[in-house]
């Protein structure tokens, strides 16, 4: 007999109505998916379609060698703000691209301050599933479609939340759209790691609600997947973010569910824990060699002194009108106008103004407060956390992990508790089309807050004109009064369509569903106008900066030496895209504390988290430049060599000159002379001396010498015969037992063998690599291994033999269930 027949006939029609119902979610869901497919396509159709580049790099074009070939229309695509994308995150996909593609293991840059780890680059996202793209497809195509899984992900895993919290389909619409394009995402977008963290934030409170209110146990192995996955994303202060909004829902949803024993809360909140420390153990191979290479470097410092703020302070009180008029001071990728806060201009707390309103309805509408306690601990905590100052805040940044990130950046958690909020706001009027007054109050206060905002504003002649030109054009319009004006008209203009909205919902109630759709729609339509024009999107010719003269005379000489640039010419990291060696970078949490030390006589006014610049050609910086191996130096085309600094010129040239230093350490010599320093400060002290000869002379602190001080040798010589990227190979031969010294930068993780026998690598020069040679020809080795990788591969693995195990308990049990009934 068929299972059919055997069920009880009073339990068959339950069980029909149990299938349409799934049938039915099912299809609302893959209409969701498509829907949030268009909505990125409309997005980014002209990335995705149009050929063109989702790319800030226009920014360089107001620097040198750019800066004299600026096309008319180059303005366009101009956005300071994002300076970040082309002098770290884009040239890194470059390079590790370029090397995954070629089979070569991304353990080593040799690009950035004078050799820097790679794989250890936390950033870079080497395993994160939204590099994937980067490194299969052509780069160009792969950022915007990089971009668009993104915010698919946002927006279609934010609709499963709240579909999980028993919501409708066009709430779960409305919050998805909110959050895909909310202030965090659309800011961070082109940085890869941030973003590539931040979608997956609903992705893991909607596992963690499935657990803590049905008791799911394969919920928790997902769980672990997405964790991982957000750990792989790279960037740790948004992970942090994340996993802490994750622990505080599972607390929060654990104390407030109903109809749950207390034994039972503490086994889901258990399931919860484990899948998140088995997704962190998961991604160990990442994480293990990130952790080791920040040991003693500069990050560390920046994390710890900045745990309480973006950059030296939180976001002000004031950034908070941002909220509600994200144009009132303007942003840079229009017209950016001083007197606003510091960081308004991140626009960091914007999540909608339709979200916005209705998540205030969800705020003063009665009901599933339950369900409503987590994102309302987050919406506080995404408020009082960011600004500064705050004494929640200050209690905050002394949990672990958050006492070592931005934690300005937790207005995430306000963004998407907005989202969400308003899912229960627009469930509350669907629910309820008749009775409107507290939806009407929210329309309401909304209106007479822009008639409050518009009296305080200082309305000139001619302003109206220019605000509604501003809101047609978002490149119209740079004073200040149109466009706080042209702000408020926006909100006004979607407050009064909400009103529209309630008004369908209200003579339409049969039909609820088609004001829900206006409603989502209009959320929709509202975070598009946001995030317009916000990341550059442009042809090729337009958004990327072209090679130059001037870096087309370096990449004929890149085998004479380094490179450095006066200022923002050529900017750091960025000459990685041409194949540079710079002395330069902003490869954060390097470099190292010892090159930070050197570098401070090249810029003394150098920050720790700002890119390493040359200020000027100084006396002392030349003699660092030149310790580094800077054989040119790049210089704005209306610049010359400093009088007495001993530079010629190379190249002259309208887009910049180039300047040769003949007195840059070759890449490899037999120390002539070594001096034997009693510890760091006399070693850099030594270093810096006028008399000091980096071509000739090397500098070695006591405790690294393992035997006695090596002889100063004339007459040997040494040259690099071969090099791939985590191998140099040396050929040298001295008269008797001597010091050689590599003009690269020591790390942890390098090693060195001499005729394959292994020998003591000494730090020389502050920061640069040595070996003790004896006397003759010999063969000297320098290999690089990525310190931690071996330990995480082995926790890793270990990981996914424990996710292997947990699957074949939960489907041992499945089968017994299935035998017992």
């Amino acid at each position: 007999m068929s299972a059919a027949r055997k069920e009880h006939p009073a339990l068959a029609p339950t069980h029909r109505v149990a299938r349409i119902g799934a049938a039915l979610r099912a299809h609302e869901h893959r209409t969701a998916a498509g829907l949030f497919a268009l909505f990125v396509l409309i997005y980014l159709w002209p990335v995705l379609i149009g050929g063109d580049v989702l790319s800030p790099a226009g920014v360089l074009w107001g620097v040198p060698p750019w800066r004299a070939s600026l096309p008319p229309e180059g303005i366009s695509y101009y956005n300071p703000l994002l300076s970040d994308v082309p002098m770290s995150y884009y040239p890194w996909d470059v390079l590790g691209r370029e090397l995954i593609r070629s089979g070569t293991f991304p353990a080593w840059n040799p690009h950035a301050f004078g050799g820097t780890p790679l794989f250890a680059n936390f950033s870079v996202a080497w395993l994160g599933p939204f590099s994937v793209p980067l490194w299969v497809l052509p780069l160009d195509y792969a950022l915007g479609v990089s971009a668009g899984l993104k915010l698919w992900t946002a927006a279609f895993g934010t609709y499963l939340l709240v579909r999980e919290l028993r919501l409708g389909f066009w709430p779960g619409l409305l919050a998805g759209f909110s959050f895909a394009l909310c202030a965090f995402d659309v800011v961070w977008l082109t940085h890869q790691a941030h973003v590539a963290v931040a979608v997956l934030l609903p992705w893991l409170l909607w596992l963690t609600e499935r657990i803590v209110r049905r008791g799911g146990r394969w919920e928790g192995l997902a769980l672990a997947g997405v964790v991982a996955a957000a750990v792989a994303g790279g960037h740790p202060g948004t992970l942090v973010h994340v996993l802490g909004a994750t622990l505080l829902y599972a607390l929060v949803r654990c104390a407030t569910v109903s109809g749950i024993a207390g034994g039972d809360r503490l086994r889901r909140l258990a399931t919860v824990g484990g899948g998140m420390l088995l997704g962190v153990l998961l991604a160990a191979v990442v994480l293990l060699p990130a952790e080791r290479a920040a040991v003693d470097t500069v990050g560390v410092q920046i994390r710890r002194a900045d745990s309480g703020s973006l950059s030296s302070g939180g976001i002000p009180w004031g950034s908070l009108l941002a909220a509600v008029f994200p144009d009132w001071w303007g942003r840079p990728s229009e017209a950016l106008l001083d007197g606003g806060p510091a960081s308004y201009n991140e626009r960091a707390f914007y999540a909608g103004t339709v979200a916005l309103l209705f998540a205030a309805l969800a705020l003063i509408s009665r009901g599933a407060w339950r369900r409503k306690a987590p994102f309302l601990a987050l919406l506080a905590l995404g408020i009082t956390v960011p600004v500064d100052p705050s004494p929640v805040r200050s209690l905050v940044v002394q949990l672990p992990g958050f006492d070592r990130v931005q934690n300005a950046r937790m207005v995430l958690w306000f963004a998407f508790a907005v989202a969400v909020l308003a899912a229960f706001g627009l469930q509350a009027a669907l629910e309820a089309p008749r009775r409107q007054a507290r939806a009407w109050a929210v329309v309401v206060v909304a209106i007479v807050v822009g008639a409050a905002a518009i009296v305080s504003i200082d309305v000139a002649p001619g302003d109206v004109g220019a605000a509604f030109d501003h809101v047609a054009d978002r490149f119209a319009g740079s004073t200040p009064s149109p466009l706080a004006l042209a702000s408020v008209i926006r909100w006004l203009a979607l407050a009064a369509l909400v009103g529209l909205g309630l008004l369908a919902l209200r003579f339409g109630s049969r039909r609820p569903a088609v004001a829900g759709a206006m409603l989502a729609l209009l959320a929709a339509a509202d975070m598009l106008l946001f995030a317009h024009a916000y990341q550059p999107m442009g042809p090729k010719a337009l958004v990327m900066p072209p090679r130059t003269p001037a870096v087309a005379f370096l990449q004929r000489h890149v085998a004479d030496g380094r490179i450095a640039g006066v200022g923002l010419a050529l900017s750091s990291d960025w000459s990685t895209t041409y194949g540079l060696r710079d002395v330069r970078g902003y490869d954060a949490p390097q470099p190292s504390r010892r090159f930070y030390a050197l570098w401070l006589a090249v810029n003394p006014a150098q920050q720790q988290g700002s890119p390493f610049d040359v200020a000027d050609l100084s006396p002392n910086g030349l003699r660092v430049l030149s310790l580094l191996g800077t054989r040119y130096v790049v210089v704005a085309p209306e610049a010359g060599p400093p009088p007495g600094s001993g530079l010629t010129y190379a190249y002259r040239g309208a887009d910049a000159n180039v300047l040769e230093n003949r007195r840059a350490t070759p890449r490899a010599f037999v120390a002539e002379r070594v001096d034997v320093a009693a510890g760091e400060q006399e070693e850099l002290a030594s270093v810096l001396r006028k008399r000091f000869d980096p071509r000739r002379a090397a500098v070695v602190r006591r405790d690294e010498l393992a035997q006695d001080r090596p002889e100063s040798v004339a007459g040997g010589s040494v040259r690099v015969v071969e090099e791939a990227n985590a191998r140099v190979l040396l050929r040298a031969s001295l008269p008797r037992r001597g010091l050689v010294v590599l003009g690269d930068a020591w790390a942890p993780g390098w090693s060195v063998t001499v005729d394959d026998r292994p020998a003591r690598a000494l730090q020389a020069n502050v920061l640069l690599r040595g070996v003790v040679v004896p006397a003759g020809e010999h063969t000297i080795a320098w290999r690089y291994r990525v310190p931690g990788l071996r330990a995480g591969a082995l926790a890793s693995g270990a990981a996914v033999l424990i996710a292997l195990g947990w699957a074949a308990v939960l489907l041992r049990i499945r089968r017994r269930s299935a035998s017992a009934r």
